[in-house]
């Protein structure tokens, strides 16, 4: 808190205002998430305790969108908390708070190993990749994917992928109609399945969703945003989100009602089943300092969450990649390096851990295995589905062979970079196979 006090006194940068958020939450939304909620049953409840590994997914489908391959699901809240422009490296670094906690939470789950039921009080077991690997240069590279299981129009040019079809050609000078709408989020597949949706980020437009949808979309992806409070004009200078002229609203920093709103979202549907996704721009900025501001604010919130929702809700924390601009990546031999190592942490319930033991397993086996965006698009519908295997776009028309698979199951050892859709221009070497446990 102290360190927060420092980055923004009470009088310094007064004339941003503070704004004042409020969650109001929709009784339509919530009915219709609890609707189709009852009428899929999660398999968590239904196969508690099971530990056989029956139906355990054996690789992605090739049926085009929707979220499980059958009746299934973990039942869980999933939260997608996206520090763009951080790699591991620099995260370790630069947030060495809530770094030091997410390692505190890394133990594995003994009642798991013994066989035992695990209680509420268990929280989250946290599972940090070593081998998570960009596709692209930038954010809509790396977050088309990772959204949609699609790529982005300069993916699909450069190396023959398939873009995802609803971005709008010629952007930035076309933008999209405010009645353009797309279906192929990660967000609808959510949708079907009975939960709520919200995204938000702390800048002023959809992020890289803005390929799609203008600012004053009258077809949101989401059931709920946030965005409006960084589009005052003393912080967000001509889009200049990563050299801003202020990073505090009043005397608080600015992404504390980001945090707030998710807070409150969470809050407002409990009782129904919630996917947040929200995107923090502390990282994209070339000096590296800016995002120390935001670590004992984000350790506080994974606190205040896992005391609420550990029992419930599995949480990935993670980048797009690291950065790639300034001293620090065009005078460093290691720029390159870090920009294509993203950071990411996967947090699951102990007690879904001790349900499914070779769930466990697989999350562990993967820490130091090869896999990208699209797999990380992959897992997030597996969750929907598990133990069966989640639908996923349909690559086989595409002159790149991809084969994205969900870390929820073990991860080939010697995966090719071609085969998680990683360009061989940025392919990290595989880790031999004797080091890889």
């Amino acid at each position: 808190a102290a360190v927060l006090r420092r980055a923004c006194p009470r009088l310094s940068h007064g004339w941003v205002t503070q704004p004042l958020v409020r969650f109001v939450p929709s009784a339509g939304v919530y009915q219709r998430a609890k609707r189709v909620a009852l009428a899929r049953p999660a398999a968590l409840a239904t196969s508690a305790g099971r530990g056989d590994g029956k139906g355990v997914d054996k690789g992605g489908g090739g049926d085009v969108g929707g979220g499980g391959g059958g009746p299934g699901g973990l039942g869980l809240n999933v939260l997608v908390l996206m520090l763009d422009s951080v790699s591991s490296e620099r995260f370790a670094s630069g947030m060495p708070l809530t770094r030091a906690l997410l390692e505190s939470w890394a133990t594995p789950s003994a009642a798991a190993a013994a066989g035992q039921a695990a209680t509420q009080s268990d929280g989250w077991r946290a599972f940090r990749y070593e081998r998570f690997a960009v596709v692209g240069s930038n954010s809509p590279r790396n977050q088309f994917p990772l959204l949609s299981g699609y790529g982005s129009l300069e993916y699909a040019r450069d190396h023959g992928g398939l873009a995802l079809d609803c971005i709008v050609p010629g952007f930035p000078d076309t933008r999209a109609p405010t009645n353009h709408s797309c279906h192929r989020w990660v967000f609808d597949s959510y949708r079907e399945a009975g939960y709520t949706t919200m995204f938000g980020t702390n800048m002023c437009d959809w992020g890289v969703m803005e390929e799609v949808y203008p600012f004053d979309t009258a077809a949101a992806p989401t059931d709920h945003h946030l965005m409006q409070p960084w589009c005052h004009v003393d912080y967000d200078v001509d889009k200049l989100y990563f050299r801003p002229v202020s990073r505090c609203f009043g005397p608080v920093p600015a992404h504390e009602p980001l945090l707030t709103y998710e807070s409150q979202f969470l809050a407002a549907y409990e009782g129904a089943r919630r996917l947040s996704w929200t995107v923090y721009l502390e990282g994209h900025e070339p000096s590296f300092r800016v995002m120390g501001s935001l670590d004992a604010a984000l350790a506080a919130h994974l606190l205040a969450l896992r005391a609420r929702h550990g029992h419930d809700t599995a949480i990935f924390l993670v980048s797009d990649h690291g950065i790639h601009y300034g001293t620090f990546y065009d005078g460093s031999p290691s720029g390159p390096r870090e920009h294509a190592t993203p950071l990411l942490y996967a947090l699951l319930p102990r007690r879904t851990l001790a349900a499914w033991p070779q769930l466990e397993g697989a999350l562990s086996a993967n820490r130091r295995r090869l896999f990208s965006p699209f797999d990380l698009h992959a897992t997030l519908l597996h969750l929907l589905s598990y133990p069966h295997p989640p639908r996923l776009p349909d690559w086989s028309t595409a002159a790149i062979p991809l084969r994205a698979k969900s870390i929820l199951q073990p991860l080939p050892r010697d995966r090719e970079c071609e085969d998680a859709g990683i360009p061989a221009s940025i392919c990290p070497c595989l880790q031999h196979a004797s080091t890889d446990t």
